[in-house]
């Protein structure tokens, strides 16, 4: 079963197919790490608008695309991020830094 990770409300962030749940996303980006080595952050608030958005960090082998909102009115107030079949598990993290 594919995955879509969007967010939802104003805190939430979903999670529905082969991985299933959801996680708490405050004001700060989340980091979501997923078991085919993608990596994304989401974030309430794009553009100053009441959407989520979501950034590509690092692609892996089950990521297929991000399909983009830019209306705060739509049904689905977020970007969503799609996966093929097989994604296993994804973890969150609101507190991160990257060490180069």
């Amino acid at each position: 079963m594919a995955t879509e990770i969007y967010g939802a409300s104003d805190d939430l962030i979903e999670f529905d197919g082969d991985v299933h749940g959801e996680v708490y996303g405050g004001d700060d980006p989340t980091l979501l790490m997923c078991s085919d080595g993608t990596f994304l952050t989401i974030k309430y608030g794009k553009e100053h608008l009441a959407i989520w958005s979501i950034t590509l960090l690092r692609e892996g082998s089950l990521f297929e695309r991000i399909d983009l909102c830019l209306d705060g009115d739509a049904d689905r107030y977020s970007d969503t991020a799609h996966f093929a079949d097989g994604l296993e598990w994804a973890y969150s993290a609101s507190k991160w830094k990257v060490v180069d």
